[in-house]
């Protein structure tokens, strides 16, 4: 019995010590399972915040990349402002036609937004050092008319010019300003800018004609085109303006009339190239193909003639087959005579040729009188 029982109490002592040990391998193992997880967490903390650090270092790096690429940018801008095209003698006195040629425009006008301009190269002409030209595709800030591009004129300051800006076979009536410091003077309501992109070349060609210049060959370079103008050539002009004095009749045909009339909103207009008739020089045809902004009459034209101040004559404009006058005249200033509300357009259209012809006829009334002043 004893040894039965002695046996019972072997087995019943060994039984706790047993539960014991299973009990403390459960901690360890509890604690092995928590230590794990831990390093687990840590582990995904860590790569988390790596991560974070990575992202923070690309944007860091792309910021860099893109102040990098308008600094290239500014640079190349600089660059070519910086050039200056054009002879070093006196020939330059006599370039007064400057023809810049922008290439690539598909990507120009992909890229450009409203408000960015492009600079031409700085060029010599008619005496004068330093002139660019500033154009911007999709307009400036003042631009108030859709699809309009905008074309500026820097020059030196002190220089009084009287010039005429273009854009493709769009031209402006000539302007006249004093430069006075570093600043642009021309037009933010220019032309529509898309038909006068030459899509065989994907080019467009702005430029301008100076006319008079108080300031005190033809090469190509960086896209401009610097046409020189001979003595002989200035003498030819003149005898022109002698030989324009039997000229009574002018007619300005515009060709793809139905193009302009859904270019130009009211307000915008067009200008012939500078012509000389009946013995004066500088005359200008000014036509508004949907009016003016002074313009009453829903669906009539515009039609002014600008000329020199001081001039007499006694002039009759016509659209189409309606005709305006005779009406006798004296110009002042800058300003044209015409007529706001001329006619209704439609019915003056030639629809087969899809044009319009628009013209004057005039009789010069001259100063009879020569007034000589002694010294």
């Amino acid at each position: 019995i004893g040894g039965a029982s002695g046996g019972r109490r072997l087995a019943a002592s060994g039984g706790p010590r047993r539960a014991a040990g299973m009990v403390d391998q459960a901690e360890a193992a509890g604690g092995t399972a928590e230590e794990l997880q831990r390093k687990v967490k840590a582990l995904e903390d860590a790569i988390r915040q790596q991560e974070e650090q990575h992202q923070a270092e690309l944007q860091r790096c792309q910021h860099e990349l893109e102040r990098l690429q308008r600094l290239v940018a500014r640079l190349e801008t600089e660059q070519e402002k910086s050039i200056v095209v054009g002879h070093n003698t006196g020939e330059d006195y006599f370039t007064r036609r400057v023809e810049w040629t922008i290439s690539e425009w598909s990507r120009r006008e992909r890229d450009m937004q409203r408000g960015e301009s492009l600079w031409s190269p700085r060029f010599k002409a008619a005496g004068m050092e330093g002139l660019q030209l500033e154009f911007f595709p999709k307009g400036r800030e003042k631009t108030t008319f859709e699809g309009f591009c905008s074309l500026f004129l820097w020059c030196p300051s002190g220089a009084k010019v009287k010039y005429q800006l273009w854009v493709g076979n769009f031209l402006r009536a000539p302007d006249e300003d004093e430069y006075t410091g570093r600043i642009g003077h021309g037009h933010s309501n220019f032309c529509p800018v898309l038909p006068e992109v030459n899509r065989e070349s994907d080019s467009i060609c702005v430029g301008v004609d100076l006319l008079e210049v108080q300031a005190t060959r033809e090469i190509a370079a960086h896209g401009l085109r610097l046409l020189s103008t001979s003595i002989p050539t200035l003498v030819a002009r003149e005898v022109q303006v002698v030989k324009s004095s039997g000229i009574e009749r002018v007619v300005w045909r515009i060709p793809k009339i139905s193009e302009r009339l859904r270019q130009l909103p009211r307000g915008a207009s067009m200008w012939s190239p500078l012509f000389a008739a009946a013995g004066i020089r500088d005359m200008l045809l000014e036509f508004y193909p949907n009016g003016s902004t002074h313009t009453t009459k829903e669906g009539y034209c515009a039609f002014y003639m600008r000329c020199g101040p001081g001039v007499s004559m006694v002039v009759t404009l016509f659209v189409g087959g309606v005709r305006k006058g005779p009406i006798k005249t004296t110009f002042e200033g800058q300003n044209g005579k015409g007529l706001p509300d001329f006619c209704p357009i439609e019915g003056e259209i030639d629809s087969a040729a899809d044009a319009l012809e628009v013209g004057l006829e005039l009789q010069h009334q001259p100063n009879k009188t020569l007034q000589i002043e002694s010294g």
